[in-house]
C-alpha cells in the first residue's frame, strides 16, 4: 500500500521514536544481564531513562536472578504500544494476540541487531585502542557487554594468527538466528495480525 508522504512522515517519526527507547530498555536488560559496571556515564544514562517505567512494575514483578522480568515488560509494553499507533495510522486495529505476537517478534528483532551493532564496534574500537588509542569508559563498557558472548566461542576456536574469530563467529550466528527464526516469527505475527486476531 502507497501512503502519503505525510503518512509516511507520521510513520517514521514513531518507529523512530519507539524503536529509540525500545533500544535505550534492552540496553538495561543487558547491562544488567552481563553485570556491566553500573557506573559508567552510559549505565547511568540508561538507568535514569527507565527508571519511571521500570520502578512501578519492580513492585508487582521483583527482580530475579540476571533478567529482570520488569524490563521484559517494559520492553514488550513499548514494542506493543507502538505496533498499535503504527497500526492506527495506517487506518487498521489489530487483534491483541498478533499486535503481542509482533511486539516480541520486534523485541528479538531488535536484541539480533544490537548484539550485532555491539560487536562491530567492539572489533573497531580493538583496532583503534591496538593503534595507542588509550583507555576509553565506553571501551570498558563494550568489553562487560560482549566479553560474556565471545567467550564461550575463544574457547571453542581460539585466537590463530594473531586474529580473534570469536567477532566474525558471534556475528554469523546471531544473523543465522536471524534468518531462520526471527524472521519466520515477524511475517507469521504479520500473518497473524492481518487475520486480525
Amino acid at each position: 500500500m502507497v501512503y502519503s508522504p505525510l503518512t509516511q512522515a507520521a510513520l517514521f517519526l514513531v518507529q523512530t521514536a519507539f524503536g529509540l527507547y525500545a533500544a535505550v530498555v534492552l540496553l538495561r536488560l543487558l547491562f544488567q544481564a552481563m553485570d556491566v559496571d553500573f557506573r559508567n556515564p552510559l549505565s547511568q544514562f540508561v538507568y535514569k531513562a527507565t527508571q519511571p517505567l521500570v520502578a512501578p512494575l519492580r513492585r508487582v514483578l521483583p527482580w530475579r536472578a540476571r533478567i529482570e522480568p520488569a524490563l521484559v515488560v517494559v520492553l514488550l509494553l513499548v514494542h506493543l504500544i507502538e505496533v498499535y499507533v503504527l497500526s492506527a495510522i495506517r487506518g487498521y486495529v489489530p487483534g491483541l494476540a498478533g499486535a503481542v505476537l509482533m511486539a516480541t517478534a520486534q523485541a528479538l528483532a531488535l536484541l539480533a541487531l544490537t548484539l550485532s551493532a555491539v560487536l562491530i564496534v567492539r572489533a573497531i574500537a580493538s583496532w583503534v585502542v591496538a593503534s595507542g588509542g588509550g583507555y576509553n569508559p565506553m571501551l570498558r563498557l563494550l568489553d562487560e557487554l560482549t566479553e560474556p558472548l565471545l567467550a564461550p566461542l575463544r574457547r571453542i576456536i581460539p585466537p590463530t594468527g594473531g586474529f580473534d574469530w570469536s567477532v566474525l563467529i558471534a556475528l554469523v550466528l546471531i544473523q543465522l538466528a536471524n534468518i531462520l527464526l526471527v524472521q519466520p516469527f515477524i511475517v507469521l505475527a504479520a500473518r497473524i495480525m492481518v487475520q486480525g486476531l
